[in-house]
């Protein structure tokens, strides 16, 4: 920024009162007092506001204080710049030495802000934020990214919507454009998706639940498990013997938050329908209801699909999802799809080893057993959700997209796997 005399201006510094557009600062501040006297002085500076409690916004700049064992700030500071790579970072504590500068500044840390805060150094740099933001093009408040939000729902339990969920994310970050990919458990009666992917998280969905007013982007990503594959996890943290739910509205506000986030949000919502499943299925892009053309599931399956359609979700948000079919059951599907009164957008083939394989050794089955003709079909699946594949695809190819099966025979298993 060029020497010069800048101004701070009273401008309604609350979103209430905001422009639109205007970039939103985030503070990530323990003491009480710095927080304060951060709040009171950026409500006076021109040009920026302060991000609302809860706001599903991802802040432009974001002031975070030292913790007591740096390399967490720093690992932190890498990983908000790699999701989000238009926000900007800059460090507070009480002393900041030479050392602890150099490594912030690898990190990513763009200023420093010494304590007691001073007035002048929080103008200037606030003003060299702008500058940046205004000569790169940084995005403003309401130009951020809305990543797609992919919810399984299963049509009866044991049908396999977490190992769908699982794997679907998996193929879409393995997708050539590395989009960024977090999945989430938001199922409360015996979610255990950790499983799935070997992990043994520290934090959960309980963690935020505890206390919403300290969700933040900082305090997210805090929560969130990253696996040796990139994606990353935010377990439920509830199962039936839990005590205590999920209300809809940490759903809301979490998922908002992620979706502001990630490219992908990928949900595994169980096979319970109450209030708060229900209102992520609302936040979604698509519901793909799991099923299979076993009885009792396909009588479950219909009872859902009825109670979707009946709670005003439009039909072309549902997405009718089977597992575990065979080549052979073409005529069973058919009548499946009477019965359902929903056309089948993707057939996974079944393939009981290869999954066992999988579940077993706590890995994705695209992983386990990548020239599988269901590691096909997940990757597929993958791509059909891709905008730049999609758009590639003719209309004549489409139906290639949305039957794995179409012009090969699929590996076949005991019918009861």
């Amino acid at each position: 920024m060029k020497d010069k005399a800048w101004k701070p201006k009273r401008v309604g510094g609350d979103s209430a009162g905001a422009t639109p557009g205007v970039p939103v600062i985030e503070l990530s501040i323990r003491s009480a007092e710095c927080k304060a006297t951060l709040e009171g002085m950026i409500r006076e500076i021109e040009g920026v506001r302060l991000k609302d409690s809860q706001e599903p916004t991802v802040p432009s700049l974001v002031i975070m204080e030292l913790e007591d064992n740096p390399e967490d700030t720093f690992s932190l500071i890498r990983e908000m710049g790699k999701l989000n790579k238009g926000t900007e970072i800059f460090l507070t504590a009480g002393r900041l030495d030479s050392v602890i500068l150099l490594e912030a500044m690898r990190a990513g840390a763009k200023e420093f802000l010494a304590q007691p805060i001073q007035k002048q150094e929080v103008v200037d740099a606030i003003g060299r934020f702008l500058d940046r933001a205004s000569t790169q093009g940084n995005k403003a408040e309401g130009q951020r990214k809305s990543g797609k939000v992919l919810a399984f729902f299963g049509g009866k339990g044991g049908v396999g919507t977490t190992s769908i969920a699982v794997n679907v994310a998996a193929a879409i970050n393995k997708l050539p454009n590395k989009p960024s990919v977090v999945l989430v458990d938001v199922n409360q009666h015996g979610g255990d998706l950790p499983l799935y992917l070997d992990l043994q998280p520290n934090h959960s969905f309980r963690d935020i639940a505890t206390d919403l007013s300290r969700l933040d982007q900082a305090f997210l990503i805090r929560v969130l498990t990253k696996t040796e594959l990139g994606i990353q996890v935010l377990p439920s943290g509830y199962d039936d013997l839990s005590t205590g739910r999920l209300s809809p509205d940490c759903v809301e506000a979490t998922l908002r938050l992620l979706q502001a986030s990630f490219d992908y949000v990928i949900l595994d919502c169980g096979h319970v329908l109450d209030l708060t499943t229900k209102k992520a299925l609302e936040l979604s892009t698509f519901i793909l209801v799991t099923s299979t053309l076993m009885v009792p599931v396909v009588h479950r399956t219909k009872r859902i699909l009825e109670l979707l359609r009946g709670s005003g979700f439009p039909s072309n948000k549902i997405r009718l999802v089977m597992n575990r079919f065979l080549a052979a059951e073409q005529d069973v599907l058919k009548e499946t799809e009477e019965i359902l009164k929903q056309k089948a957008f993707w057939l996974f083939p079944n393939d009981y080893p290869s999954a066992s394989q999988a579940v077993n050794s706590g890995k994705p089955l695209i992983d386990v057993a990548p020239r599988s003709a269901v590691a096909k079909s997940y990757m597929d699946i993958a791509n059909s959700f891709d905008e730049h594949t999609a758009q590639q695809a003719t209309k004549g190819s489409l139906v290639g997209w949305l039957n794995p099966f179409k012009g090969r025979k699929a590996q076949s298993s005991p019918a009861g796997a």
